[in-house]
């Protein structure tokens, strides 16, 4: 018997008013500055979330029409998300 791992996800909030041209240019940015690679994209009509790798930690970079950008991690890529998250608030 299998038993179910349950991981809780964390938001936190890099530009709250974050448009989709903001989104793409952070997407970018991430993809040449910090060597990483997106892993999967999921683009639905009012949400984009992008999931990439970074130092071993799985995070995402999120942008919904009515919360803006955000970055989505769980709590064991606290560290990591935190680093990224300051970098990404300096290129805004």
């Amino acid at each position: 018997m299998r038993t179910y791992q349950y991981t809780a996800n964390t938001e936190m909030v890099i530009s709250e008013s974050g448009s989709l041209q903001q989104f793409y240019r952070l997407t970018d940015a991430l993809s040449k500055t910090r060597h990483v690679q997106f892993t999967a994209k999921d683009d639905e009509a009012y949400i984009l979330q992008w999931r990439f790798k970074y130092r071993g930690n799985q995070l995402a970079l999120k942008y919904d029409v009515y919360n803006g950008v955000t970055l989505v991690y769980n709590e064991k890529g606290t560290k990591a998300a935190n680093k990224i998250a300051v970098r990404l608030l300096e290129i805004q």
